[in-house]
């Protein structure tokens, strides 16, 4: 007998409400494994908490039940109770049962994590010009920056594939063609493009619509939003429990979820302050506060979950953002914001010194589920396809070394340091707490310390938190002629989706 059907993503969680289990369950569970199916879930976990005993029969009809399961639906118990484990236990057929502690501990595990969030929605926002991380994103947009390996695009999406998101949209806006380029040109999953801007005489021009006004937009002109659907952005780096924040969301009722994390009191100025009452409600926000007049230290991550009928409270004309005009309007409104202030890390490449502190923590492990693309070539040097390391070059890590640089014999580098795709390092020079960009060559008995260098400027990314500095080139730095060269070809585009139809 079965109670209690619910589901999670594509995951339908079954309670088994008999005391004794028996052969006789059997067909319960095959008619349930059927009804499963035809709502075109993926996985079944069956909720053994109400069952005191287990019959051998019992048990031999759980292990079939689990082992004639259509291919690509996943099956797993979980909750037994101590009497119950102790019955299972005590067979040879209890090793071929897929068999957890908790509900949350089945969830988390990899084949059922990444069935939660199948058909929930993710807009990530990468339109704007990134001006504060000026000059990395002049000719590279934010999220397209290289974070050890892989642009930080890619980690942001590949974290929320982790839970079965498959359905992304983009709002490329700076830059646009290199973000259709780089999707089409690797394994990525379904993406909507919003495209925000023009082109005019031949050349892409960016008109970012505004957070607020680009899910707008999608909202009104595409229909894309019917249920809650996630807004991240693309230039952070992050391990939430996606699930988690979604779940609260749903159980609060809110209209909008804002992931919040606590910051360092000489550090609210930089973010905008959520001030929420003891159930977590949000009552206002406070944008760039001194640190003396700051109602809290939670600091808005910019990670929402939120309801399409919140979308009614934008304005219908540009330029409109999220954390200034739609949360404002919301509150106005009566709305129901909730904060989710649950630990996760959070790495927010705002200005070229976040970006190499991100990089420094990602080297040394600090960013759970953040490995460098490629292998140990040393202690903490990871060396991507292609690298060469001279077994001549000093390096002490951590380090990474990016795909087809060169480190040549004679060359000292002393962690944490990145040295770009095709970058060299000559012999007799040092690179020291630095990010050596693509395609730049470090010449013979060059020093760089502290430095994020290319061949056209240089700057100091201890104190380039989007303060002005002079970018003049460093000496002995220039541009690293690649033995071959590919051209990408810009082509017109409009809302399309690669993947699928264009809406």
């Amino acid at each position: 007998m079965l109670t209690n059907s619910e589901d999670v993503g594509m995951i339908s969680i079954l309670k088994i409400a008999t005391a004794r289990l028996t052969s006789a369950d059997y067909a319960t569970l095959k008619s349930a494994q059927a009804r499963c199916l035809a709502r075109g879930r993926s996985a079944m976990l069956v909720d053994l908490s109400a069952v005191r005993r287990v019959a051998r029969s019992g048990l031999a009809a759980l292990v079939e039940f689990q082992s004639e399961a259509p291919q690509g639906l996943a099956v797993g118990f979980f909750g037994a109770r101590d009497r119950v484990e102790q019955d299972i236990a005590r067979c040879a057929l209890a090793s071929l049962l897929t068999l957890f502690k908790s509900r949350k501990e089945a969830l988390v595990a990899p084949t059922f994590r990444s069935r939660q969030l199948a058909g929930v929605k993710a807009v990530i926002l990468v339109a704007g010009a990134g001006s504060r991380m000026a000059p990395l994103s002049v000719q590279t947009p934010k999220p397209l920056l290289d974070f050890l390996g892989r642009p930080v695009l890619d980690h942001v999406m590949r974290h929320l594939a982790g839970f079965g998101i498959r359905d992304f949209i983009l709002n490329p806006g700076h830059l646009a063609p290199q973000f259709h380029a780089h999707v089409r040109s690797s394994p990525l999953r379904s993406v909507q493009f919003l495209n925000e801007g023009v082109w005019r005489d031949g050349a892409w021009q960016a008109a970012p619509l505004g957070s607020a006004s680009t899910l707008r937009h999608l909202h009104h002109n595409h229909s894309a939003f019917d249920q809650d659907f996630l807004v991240f952005c693309g230039d952070a780096v992050t391990d939430i429990d996606v699930a988690a924040l979604l779940e609260q969301h749903r159980a609060s009722g809110a209209d909008v979820t804002i992931a919040a994390q606590k910051v360092p009191p000489d550090q609210v100025q930089k973010y905008g302050i959520i001030d929420a009452d003891r159930a977590g409600r949000i009552c206002r926000f406070v944008e760039k506060p001194n640190p003396a007049q700051a109602p809290s230290r939670l600091a808005s991550s910019r990670i929402y979950v939120m309801s399409p009928r919140a979308l009614a409270h934008v304005a219908p004309h540009p330029d409109q953002d999220i954390a200034k005009d739609l949360l404002p309007r919301l509150l106005a409104a009566g709305a129901h914001l909730q904060v989710y202030d649950a630990p996760f890390s959070w790495v927010d490449m705002g200005c070229p010194k976040d970006y190499f502190a991100g990089v420094s923590r990602g080297l040394r492990g600090l960013i759970p589920g953040v490995m460098p693309l490629g292998h140990l070539v040393r202690r903490h040097v990871w060396a991507a396809d292609g690298a060469e390391v001279s077994p001549r070059a000093v390096i002490v890590g951590p380090a990474f070394i990016g795909a087809d640089a060169v480190i040549e014999a004679g060359a000292k580098l002393e962690g944490p340091v990145v040295v770009g795709t095709g970058a060299r390092v000559c012999g007799r020079s040092l690179v020291r707490r630095s990010v050596i960009s693509a395609q730049t060559r470090v010449g013979a008995g060059t020093w760089v310390d502290d430095m994020i260098v290319a061949p056209e400027w240089a700057l100091d990314h201890r104190f380039a938190d989007s303060r002005v500095q002079p970018l003049t080139p460093l000496e002995g730095i220039e541009a690293e002629v690649p033995d071959c060269t590919g051209t990408l070809v810009a082509l017109p585009f409009t809302d399309q989706k690669i993947g699928g139809a264009a809406r």
